[in-house]
């Protein structure tokens, strides 16, 4: 998959195109983009909060899912922390899988439909 960097407007593959999806996934409030609406992070209404348990799990999770639902060419496996503060500042390291192909998934039919001469005939692929 090939996007522009959004700095530049050079074009942008491999994982760099993947770093610039999140971080464009992490920074974009919910509603912020005109035609796609549905894609930002509800969790920027915790920016500023103290940095309980709560507010620290709530967060993680919340980029967890963006990049689970918007970005398939990476699979989270852990958040490793490296410093939370009681002040709210959060750091931590995202590890995970880079899959560069995995947004051309798709499954193959099980049945298989043919219209021949008016006469509709379905079949097993097997």
């Amino acid at each position: 998959m090939v996007g522009i960097n959004v700095e530049t407007g050079q074009v942008l593959s491999g994982f760099a195109h993947v770093e610039q999806s999140i971080d464009v996934l992490m920074t974009t409030m919910l509603g912020e983009r005109v035609m796609r609406e549905w894609a930002g992070n509800p969790g920027t209404r915790l920016l500023g909060e103290n940095g309980s348990e709560r507010v620290v799990l709530a967060w993680v999770t919340v980029i967890w899912a963006l990049v689970e639902l918007f970005e398939p060419r990476f699979k989270i496996r852990r958040f490793q922390p490296n410093e939370i503060t009681r002040v709210g500042s959060i750091d931590f390291t995202i590890l995970g899988d880079y899959r560069p192909y995995a947004h051309l998934e798709w499954t193959q039919a099980e049945l298989f439909v043919s219209v021949t001469e008016g006469v509709v005939k379905i079949s097993s692929g097997r």
